[in-house]
């Protein structure tokens, strides 16, 4: 009886290359047929003769405004390589070769889901190591069906081995689920104004911000940096502290710092926009014809909205533990906008108001995830 030959080969970067301008038969297209044995017979004493290819390519793909990057354990059988002789072409020899590609998704996925759940690994060896075991177990499904022939055989292989593809699930690379927690940096400039009484007092100005959030689920914890200039338009004058006077033409310098908690009411692949309230210290500082000096300081409310939108949004596989494999990092375009309520208590007869801030910039986000 002639030998049904099966053969394994991983990919070399120049085959890999060739790979790309012929046929290739995936599991996930459903079962051969003999449209998959095209090429004409090239080794004598050979009722048929599959080509599969087996091996891990780091590989892009984007799903529903994502950006994966993961390494995927791929296997296939290539038609215009893989022949069947037509004189001996059964249904019993068609199962068979079912079986065997059946055996190699089997493997393929194994390799995916050792490569998912290592925090390191030799991509070269493993697919090395999966290979030898499969042609092992491809050796003892030929000798034990006789290449189709036993057929009681070859209902048993079929059995198990459609239990083995149960058992071990296909692992959909390109879905994944965010742990609860991430940080967030952002930088941003923008526009300060001044409200109230503060308005008649000081001039509007160019303002600058500096923010890190710490987020979970979707609460934010955000420490805030704040600062801008500005110019004293008219006398604000300090009756109880001389040294702290404010005249026309005095050059200010706002700085605050705050503390604040925001909850984001919308959140997807695409914008973030998270409310805030929180509270700080607003200090101002200024340079007076005689010098340097240290002007008062005060606590204020501070009520806001930030909003990004996401410029990038990419999923990359990295193990960082047992319960996560992968790095979720986004960098967005940034605008923010949020009040202060200033009461400069410490000054008698001082003005009063507030301030509001528009600020452009970009920001980044990290956190951990785990892909199905």
């Amino acid at each position: 009886m002639k030998r049904v030959l099966i053969f394994l080969l991983m990919v070399s970067p120049v085959w890999g290359t060739m790979c790309g301008q012929i046929r290739t038969h995936t599991w996930g297209m459903g079962p051969l047929t003999w449209t998959d044995f095209v090429h004409k017979p090239a080794i004598a004493d050979c009722y048929s003769y599959l080509e599969y290819y087996m091996g891990i390519d780091d590989r892009y793909h984007e799903k529903d405004g994502v950006l994966y990057r993961m390494p995927e354990a791929y296997a296939y059988v290539s038609p215009d390589f893989s022949w069947a002789d037509t004189h001996y072409r059964s249904e019993s020899l068609l199962r068979y070769n079912q079986v065997a590609f059946g055996l190699l998704e089997v493997y393929r996925r194994e390799m995916q889901k050792t490569v998912l759940e290592s925090s390191f690994i030799d991509g070269q060896q493993l697919v090395n190591n999966t290979m030898h075991r499969l042609e092992d177990e491809m050796d003892q499904l030929e000798y034990d069906c006789a290449q189709g022939s036993d057929t009681s055989a070859l209902q048993r292989w079929e059995t198990d081995v459609r239990q083995r593809l149960e058992v071990l699930a296909p692992v959909d690379l390109y879905r994944h689920v965010d742990a609860p927690y991430r940080w967030a940096l952002t930088m941003d400039i923008g526009y300060a104004g001044m409200g109230g009484d503060l308005h008649h007092y000081f001039r509007n100005g160019l303002s600058f911000g500096f923010y890190y959030d710490l987020e979970f689920w979707h609460n934010a914890l955000i420490f805030g940096v704040s600062g801008g200039s500005s110019r004293v338009l008219a006398d604000a004058l300090n009756t109880r502290y001389s040294d702290n006077d404010l005249y026309i033409g005095d050059h200010l310098s706002v700085l605050d710092i705050f503390l604040a908690y925001g909850y984001s009411v919308v959140d997807n692949t695409r914008f973030r926009v998270t409310p805030f309230m929180g509270y700080g210290m607003v200090g101002v500082f200024y340079t007076p014809d005689a010098g340097s000096s240290v002007g008062p300081t005060t606590g204020a409310i501070h009520l806001g909205v930030d909003f990004n939108y996401h410029i990038s949004n990419q999923v990359e596989w990295f193990p960082v533990g047992r319960k996560y494999n992968a790095v979720h990092d986004l960098f967005s375009f940034n605008a923010k906008a949020f009040v202060t309520y200033d009461r400069f208590a410490t000054i008698e007869g001082a003005p009063r108001g507030f301030t509001y801030n528009l600020q452009l910039g970009f920001g980044f986000t990290s956190g951990k995830a785990r892909c199905q």
